[in-house]
C-alpha cells in the first residue's frame, strides 16, 4: 500500500495548482478531486486507494477527470505517495483523520481578500457555473483556518503547511516540500512555469471593490491566519 496524502485548504486558494506542482515529482500521484463525492459523503476508505481501484474512475467517484496525467499506471508504479485533493476537507477532518490515521496532509492557505475576490469574480462570470458569493467565500475561509488551528498537536504534526503567496513565487519552496517528504528535487525548469503563472496573475488582478475589502478587513479571522502563518515560518526551521 502506498503512503497517503490529502491536499486541502479552501476553494480559490491554489489547491489545483498545488496538485500540479506535486505531480511534477514522480514520488507523488495526487488526484484532482478523484473521489470528490465519496469524500463529501464520508464513504471513502483505504480500499479506494488500492492499485487498480485508484486508477479506475467509476461513475459516482468525481465530477471531473479525477487523474490529470498522461500515464496514470506508470505514475502509480513510481509513486511513493498517492492521494487526493479536496479543497473543503476541513468540513470532514473528524472523519478523515479517524479513517486515515496514518495519512499525511498538505494544507495551502491564501490571504482572505484574494480568496474572496476570486469567489466574486467567478460568480460574476456568466459562462461559469460557480454559484458561491464572496460572503460565502469568507465564511468558508474563516471556518477553514479556524478548523486547522483547533486541531490537536498530534493531528497538526501530520500537516505540512503552504502559503500560496510564497510557495508559487519560489521553486526553492516547492523543492522544500519535496524534501520534507524525503523525495528528490525537481529541476527548476519544470517548476518555473508555475512561478511565471503566479506573476502573471499578480499583474492582472481582479477588479477592486472597496465594499468587499472593508468587509474582509472587519470580519476575516486574522488571529487564526497569523497563527497559521507563524506555524509555516516555524516549519522552515
Amino acid at each position: 500500500m502506498k503512503k497517503l496524502v490529502f491536499v486541502s485548504g479552501v476553494a480559490r486558494s491554489g489547491t489545483s495548482a498545488l496538485v500540479n506542482v506535486l505531480n511534477k515529482n514522480p514520488g507523488f500521484l495526487i488526484g484532482m478531486e478523484r473521489y470528490f463525492f465519496l469524500i463529501k459523503r464520508e464513504e471513502i476508505t483505504l480500499e479506494h486507494f488500492r492499485g487498480q481501484r485508484f486508477l479506475a474512475v467509476e461513475e459516482g467517484d468525481t465530477h471531473g477527470k479525477g487523474l490529470a496525467m498522461e500515464d496514470p499506471k506508470k505514475a502509480l508504479r513510481n509513486a511513493t505517495f498517492i492521494g487526493d485533493k479536496f479543497p473543503l476537507l476541513f468540513e470532514h477532518f473528524d472523519y478523515m483523520l479517524d479513517a486515515f490515521p496514518e495519512a499525511r496532509h498538505i494544507y495551502i492557505v491564501r490571504n482572505p481578500l484574494s480568496v474572496v475576490e476570486s469567489y466574486d469574480a467567478r460568480l460574476r462570470d456568466k459562462s461559469d457555473k460557480w454559484r458561491k458569493s464572496w460572503q460565502v467565500g469568507l465564511n468558508e475561509w474563516n471556518t477553514s483556518v479556524q478548523s486547522v488551528m483547533k486541531l490537536s498537536a498530534e493531528q497538526l504534526a501530520k500537516f505540512y503547511f503552504v502559503s500560496y503567496e510564497s510557495f508559487f513565487e519560489s521553486t526553492g519552496e516547492m523543492n522544500a516540500l519535496f524534501s520534507h517528504f524525503d523525495l528528490g528535487e525537481v529541476r527548476n525548469e519544470h517548476l518555473k512555469p508555475f512561478c511565471q503563472k503566479f506573476r502573471e496573475l499578480n499583474e492582472n488582478p481582479v477588479k477592486r471593490r472597496d465594499d468587499i475589502r472593508q468587509y474582509v478587513a472587519r470580519h476575516a479571522d486574522w488571529q487564526s491566519y497569523r497563527a497559521l502563518l507563524q506555524r509555516i515560518e516555524e516549519q522552515k526551521v
